[in-house]
C-alpha cells in the first residue's frame, strides 16, 4: 500500500501547479538531501483550556515534516528561544522540524515508501492539485488521523478551537476532516459586514502623482494618459528613468488582479460558473495592457522580471504605479521611505469602460499551508494536545506575540503593545532569542490580528500593506467559492487536471503575446486564443470546474457568489 501511495506522489508531482505560494526565511530546522468582542476576557479564559494540552509527564520529543524546503523556524532554534520554550512549558512537547533539501517530493515519497511518516506533516493547501491528491490518497488508505477521531479519542477540548466552518470546509466525501489549516479566515473571526482589504492592489507614487496635477485616474484612458505625462514630464528619479507601469513577476497575476478592478464576472445569473478569459471585461483588460504596451508604458523586462528585480525596481524608486501585491514589497516600500519620505505609494479606483466598480478578491480564503497527522504518531495524545494548544487562544497568542511582560503588554482596550525590552531587540535586529511568529504552521491570523494596536510611525502607515489597501477595502469581498471545491474521487480528475496544465500554459504564452500583438491585430488575436481554447477541450474543464463550483457554494451555504448578485 504504501509503495502505491508513492506511486500516487510521483504521480502528482508531474503536473504542474498554476499556483504559486509564499517563501520563508532563515532556517533552523533539520534539512534533509473588525474588533473581537472582549479580546482580554478572551485571553484569559484561553489560558485556563489552553493550560489543559500541557502533558504531565516527562518530555515528549516528536518530528514534524514541513514538505517546503522553504519553511524555516525563525527563531533562535527550537528550545532556545522563547516561543518555543513556552510551547514546551505548555505542552510538554519538543518539536524536531524537518524539512526537505528540494521540493521534488523526493524525500516525502522516500518515507512513504518506507513506511516512516513523521508525527506531524505540513503540505501545500488545497490549491495546489499535487498536494490535495496527495492528502486524499493518505487520507483514503488510512495513514493520518482524522481530526474527528483524534479529538474524540485523545483530546475533546480541541473541539473548542477550531473554527468550524473552516473545519467543515476541509472534510472529505466521509465527513471527516483530515486536515488543519493555517492563515484561514473564518467567519468567528470576522465582524458582521465587516469588508477585508485585497490581495491585489494598483499603487501609484503619491508625489510623482502630484507632480503632474493629480489627475483622473479612474478611467482607462486617465489612467493611461498619467502615466504617459509622468514618463514625458517627470521622466528620471535619482538619475534613472521612471519605469510607468510595474507588473508582478509572471505577469499573470497582474492580469488576474486588472480583470478584478474591471469587474470581470465569474457567476452568471444563474448562478453557473465562468471561465475569465473569454468574459468582455477580461477583454478590455487585456486590451488596456496592450495599449500600454504601445503607449511604452510597459517595457517587455515586465515578462522576465524576477520578485527580486521587481523588488529592486521598486526600492530603487523608479516605479509610478505597480500592480502587485503590495504585502510582497514592503520591505522595498520601506528602503525607498528611508531614502526619501515623500515616495510613497497610496491606492488608486481604476474602472472599467463602463464605469463599473471594481470587484476585488480579499485576502480570506480557507489557508495557505495543511497540517495532518501520521498514523505513525508515537504519542498520539501528545500530539493532540499540542496542537489543540497551538490552536487556543493562548497558544496563538503566545506564538504571535510571545510572553505577557517580557515582549508584550494588554492594554485596557485588548490591544496589544510591545515592551520597550522588544521594541530595541527590533530596531537592534535581534528578535531571534524571542521566535516571535516563527511557529506559523497554525497561525490564526485573522484572530490574532484583533490584538494588533495601530501604529503611529508614518513610516509603517506609508509602507505596510495593511495600511496602504484599506482604502480599498469597500470594493473588496470574499471569493472563496471561485477558488472551487473538487471532488478528487471523481472520475475525470485526471484528466482535467492534465488539460487545465496545458490550458494554464497556453494561456500564459498567449497573454504576452496579445499584450505585445500590434493594437490592429488585438481583436483577430485574442478570437485565434478563444477558438484555440475550445478546440482544446475548454467547454469539460469549465463543465468540471463549475460542479467544483456548486460544491463550493453548497460548503458555503451560499446560492449565489458574485458579489454584485448579492447587493
Amino acid at each position: 500500500m504504501f509503495k502505491k501511495l508513492a506511486g500516487v506522489v510521483l504521480s502528482a508531482a508531474m503536473l504542474a501547479g498554476v499556483l504559486s505560494g509564499c517563501a520563508g526565511a532563515e532556517n533552523n530546522s533539520t534539512q534533509a538531501g473588525q474588533e473581537a468582542e472582549n479580546p482580554k476576557e478572551s485571553m484569559s479564559a484561553s489560558a485556563e483550556t489552553g493550560s489543559e494540552g500541557a502533558t504531565t509527564g516527562e518530555q515528549v520529543e516528536i518530528d514534524w515534516y514541513v514538505d517546503l524546503p522553504y519553511w524555516t523556524w525563525t527563531g533562535q532554534g527550537f528550545g532556545e528561544d522563547l516561543t518555543s520554550q513556552m510551547i514546551m512549558e505548555a505542552t510538554g512537547v519538543k518539536i524536531n522540524f524537518i524539512v526537505p533539501a528540494s521540493d521534488d517530493s523526493e524525500q516525502l515519497t522516500a518515507m512513504i515508501a518506507s513506511n516512516s511518516l513523521p508525527d506531524i506533516m505540513t503540505v501545500e493547501g488545497w490549491w495546489d492539485n499535487n498536494s490535495r491528491m496527495l492528502t486524499y490518497q493518505m487520507a483514503a488508505e488510512d495513514y493520518i488521523w482524522s481530526f474527528n477521531d483524534l479529538m474524540e479519542q485523545y483530546c475533546p477540548e480541541m473541539k473548542d478551537n477550531i473554527r468550524q466552518d473552516v473545519f467543515d470546509w476541509y472534510a472529505e466525501a466521509d465527513g471527516k476532516t483530515y486536515l488543519l489549516p493555517n492563515f484561514a479566515y473564518s467567519t468567528e473571526d470576522l465582524s458582521e459586514g465587516e469588508q477585508l482589504v485585497p490581495n491585489g492592489c494598483i499603487t501609484i507614487r503619491q508625489d510623482l502623482y502630484e507632480a503632474i496635477g493629480s489627475p483622473d485616474m479612474s478611467t482607462p484612458e486617465g489612467f493611461l494618459d498619467a502615466c504617459l505625462k509622468v514618463k514625458n514630464e517627470v521622466k528620471q528619479y535619482n538619475g534613472q528613468d521612471i519605469i510607468p507601469i510595474q507588473l508582478y513577476e509572471g505577469v499573470g497575476s497582474s492580469i488576474s488582479w486588472l480583470a478584478q478592478y474591471f469587474a470581470t464576472p465569474y457567476e452568471d445569473e444563474d448562478g453557473n460558473y465562468l471561465y475569465d478569459f473569454t468574459q468582455e471585461n477580461y477583454k478590455e483588460a487585456l486590451q488596456f495592457l496592450n495599449k500600454a504596451y504601445h503607449m511604452g508604458l510597459i517595457t517587455d523586462a515586465n515578462f522576465s522580471d524576477t520578485r527580486d528585480l521587481v523588488n529592486e525596481k521598486i526600492a530603487s524608486g523608479r516605479v509610478f504605479c505597480q500592480i502587485t501585491a503590495p504585502q510582497d514589497f514592503v520591505a522595498s516600500m520601506q528602503s525607498l521611505y528611508d531614502a526619501d519620505p515623500k515616495a510613497v505609494y497610496v491606492p488608486v479606483v481604476l474602472k472599467n469602460s463602463k464605469g463599473e466598480d471594481p470587484v476585488l478578491q480579499d485576502i480570506r480564503g480557507f489557508g495557505w499551508l495543511t497540517t495532518c497527522v501520521s498514523k505513525n504518531a508515537e504519542h498520539p495524545e501528545a500530539v493532540a494536545k499540542l496542537i489543540n494548544w497551538l490552536l487556543s487562544d493562548e497558544g496563538q497568542i503566545a506564538t504571535t506575540f510571545g510572553k505577557e511582560g517580557v515582549t508584550y503588554t494588554m492594554q485596557d482596550d485588548g490591544k496589544i503593545v510591545y515592551t520597550e525590552e522588544y521594541e530595541q531587540a527590533m530596531a537592534a535586529n535581534d528578535t531571534k532569542k524571542y521566535g516571535l511568529s516563527a511557529m506559523n504552521l497554525l497561525s490564526n491570523y485573522a484572530f490574532t490580528r484583533h490584538y494588533e494596536s495601530e501604529s503611529k510611525d508614518p513610516k509603517i502607515i506609508a509602507t505596510v500593506d495593511t495600511y496602504i489597501k484599506r482604502p480599498m477595502a469597500q470594493y473588496s469581498y470574499d471569493f472563496t467559492a471561485q477558488g472551487l471545491k473538487l471532488d478528487p474521487a471523481d472520475p475525470r480528475k485526471a484528466e482535467m487536471s492534465q488539460l487545465s496544465v496545458k490550458i494554464s500554459e497556453f494561456r500564459t504564452s498567449t497573454i504576452a503575446e496579445l499584450v505585445t500583438v500590434s493594437e490592429d491585430s488585438f481583436e483577430s488575436k485574442y478570437q485565434q486564443a478563444v477558438d484555440a481554447l475550445n478546440g482544446m477541450g475548454l467547454d469539460k474543464l469549465i463543465e468540471y470546474n463549475n460542479d467544483g463550483f456548486q460544491n463550493a457554494k453548497k460548503a458555503l451555504g451560499i446560492e449565489r457568489s458574485w458579489p454584485p448578485y448579492l447587493k
